[in-house]
């Protein structure tokens, strides 16, 4: 019987792991076009490597519920999930009775909705 210990897994999940890293770097500047943040790869890397972890860690495993994990921590700060202001994300992102896919349009969808109600 075969058996893959987790550091096996690790390198395996090592190539796509950066190709996943190369696409959210690619995919900031399109989604922030006026952010020049976007343009500093060492930072958004690293930004990257935590949104990874932090969204692993509460259930999103898709890349592109991560990815947009990611673009909540780049455009809200690394605190957004218990902050005054945005803590309501924290609470539907780490709802378990939710699918991760239900928890990311929930979240989307009423940031849209309340972006609508501030738009003149």
């Amino acid at each position: 019987m075969l058996v893959i210990r987790d550091r096996q897994m690790e390198v395996l999940d090592a190539p796509a792991r950066e190709r996943f890293i190369t696409d959210t770097l690619l995919a900031l500047p399109e989604v922030f076009p006026d952010d020049p943040r976007v343009l500093e790869h060492r930072a958004m890397r690293t930004l990257i490597e935590d949104g990874i972890t932090r969204a692993t860690r509460i259930g999103l495993t898709s890349g592109d519920e991560v990815m947009r994990y990611v673009f909540l921590l780049h455009e809200l700060g690394p605190d957004f999930e218990d902050a005054a202001g945005t803590r309501w994300i924290g609470r539907v992102l780490r709802d378990a009775e939710l699918p991760p896919s239900t928890r990311m349009e929930v979240v989307y969808a009423r940031l849209e909705a309340t972006s609508a109600r501030r738009a003149p």
